[in-house]
């Protein structure tokens, strides 16, 4: 079974409550130093003026003796923060922890109903007053205290995301310096960034050290870094190569320099990847998830999107579910015309969108039923690309239902029955 986590019960329906019964709405601009508020009172139609705290533990228990003075019902408040980075977190996770009901407002929808009311200018204070009135309108996401396990793989499964980002950059980066210092050198390994090559590089960083170092020295160190995998014989090409290459020779000292440097920076974080990696898959553990539950990815991958999706019964529907994360077409319309065939929407989270693409191509190449249909789909004349989008979106589809259900993938369920991807 499917070990699941959700937010508890009474929590969700308190919320849902609150946004119904609230007699005052809290509209929060988050800065780095001070936050600014503005309170609207719903049965006067009155504002408050705008008033900041600082951010810091008397600025907040400041702010909570300001709200306690208005009502001391934490019913009675409807909190808006503004979703603007790292900033609004301690904040939110205050008020959460003493039982306000916090929701988050997403900036382009604040920024659109700053202009539609007219107001050209932006500052803390009409970007208070008007999270404030937009509070009013509802469909915001409701904020909760999240499972402490779930919270901390979101937080290692974004940061090795950006860390994958980063050396990949300088992969790229290290490939055009030594197509101009030495093109051939990447010829004999798989991987540029793998170990062997990157120790290699480190010491020796150019034809002309590689040349000089021998063919002697320099299998000894590749018979050393790839633990007797690869030996003398590319050693040697290796040697006849450097005599040989073509690279703009006049630049070796600083190009000599920049190799020694991004072989060192992508060494570094392919050991701080794997450290990270070791923390996600502990994490994912004690979730009593297996990589098996799900038809496709690793343990990274599969932690990204249970960590993003957070409680699966915030998405009633499978629309809901992938219109959140953007993988749907984008609706065009304007009198009698219908854009027939929309382009696919680019909202959602950028986390699991990067995910879902690399697992499409994953399960186009891996599982029988995906390839076969991506097969079936170019036969006919579709675009790759577009049956890519097809791809992801029944994965999408597919994890839903796992989520959702609590049952795992079964590849044969059209037989057994057991299991049917969601529909929507």
């Amino acid at each position: 079974m499917v070990a699941q986590w959700e937010t508890p019960k009474a929590q969700r329906n308190l919320i849902k409550e609150v946004g119904k019964l609230a007699k005052y709405h809290v509209g929060i601009d988050i800065a780095k130093h001070n936050h600014k508020v503005c309170i609207r009172n719903l049965a006067q139609d009155s504002y408050s003026g705008v008033f900041s705290f600082s951010v810091n533990r008397q600025g907040f228990d400041k702010f909570l003796g300001t709200l306690e003075k208005l009502s001391p019902n934490k019913e009675d408040f409807l909190i808006g923060i503004e979703a603007t980075g790292n900033y609004g977190v301690t904040l939110a996770y205050f008020l959460l922890s003493h039982n306000y009901a916090v929701v988050e407002i997403n900036p382009y929808r604040a920024n659109q109903f700053r202009k539609a009311q007219g107001k050209k200018a932006k500052t803390d204070r009409i970007d208070a007053r008007s999270l404030a009135t937009l509070l009013s309108l509802g469909n915001h996401k409701h904020l909760s205290i999240p499972d402490p396990i779930v919270d901390n793989l979101r937080e290692l499964t974004r940061f090795r995301a950006d860390m994958v980002k980063d050396r990949t950059a300088l992969v790229n980066q290290l490939h055009g310096t030594l197509s101009t210092l030495f093109p051939k050198f990447a010829a004999p390994f798989s991987r540029l960034d793998s170990p062997t090559s990157l120790t290699l590089l480190i010491a020796y960083p150019g034809p002309e050290y590689i040349s000089r170092a021998g063919e002697t020295k320099i299998g000894e160190a590749l018979v050393k870094t790839s633990r007797g995998r690869i030996g003398r014989i590319v050693a040697r090409a290796l040697v006849e190569a450097a005599q040989s290459s073509v690279g703009a020779s006049h630049r070796q000292p600083a190009l000599a320099t920049k190799v020694f440097i991004l072989g060192e920076r992508i060494l570094s974080l392919n050991t701080a990847i794997e450290k990270v990696d070791k923390q996600i898959n502990g994490l994912f553990s004690k979730l009593r998830y297996k990589r098996e539950d799900f038809p496709v990815g690793d343990i990274p991958s599969l932690a990204t999107l249970i960590a993003e999706i957070e409680d699966i019964h915030r998405f009633p529907t499978l629309k809901q579910f992938l219109s959140h994360y953007g993988w749907c077409p984008q609706s065009f319309q304007t009198g009698s015309y219908r854009l027939q065939h929309p382009r696919m929407s680019h909202a959602g989270n950028k986390y699991v969108r990067r995910v879902i693409w690399m697992l499409s191509i994953v399960a186009i190449r891996s599982v029988p039923r995906y390839r076969a249909y991506f097969q079936r789909r170019v036969e006919a004349g579709k675009p790759k690309m577009h049956i890519l989008i097809a791809v992801g979106r029944k994965l999408l589809s597919v994890f839903y239902a796992i989520l959702k259900r609590g049952i795992p993938y079964d590849p044969n369920w059209e037989v057994n029955r057991h299991f049917a991807p969601a529909r929507s």
